[in-house]
């Protein structure tokens, strides 16, 4: 019985800790924006921003997807 509590409280956690981390990473650009797509680099993300503008307008921004995975660069847009 005391395995399965444990295991329920580690799972809680666990699940807890993802969500907190995957909210801080979509937040990073700030309210109103939406991540619209991932690139290698930060000159393709540019392109592709560019491109968009009759889309979304000449607002977007190009950051890392996160500190350990600066080699995905995210576009985020505002529509």
């Amino acid at each position: 019985m005391y395995r399965r509590i444990a295991a329920a409280l580690a799972t809680a956690a666990t699940a807890g800790a993802l969500a907190l981390g995957t909210a801080g990473a979509a937040e990073a650009a700030g309210p109103g924006f939406y991540a619209r797509s991932h690139h290698a680099s930060y000159a393709e993300c540019q392109a592709a921003g560019r491109a968009g503008y009759q889309i979304w307008g000449p607002i977007f921004l190009c950051e890392p997807f996160t500190s350990t995975r600066p080699d995905v660069i995210v576009l985020w847009v505002r529509y």
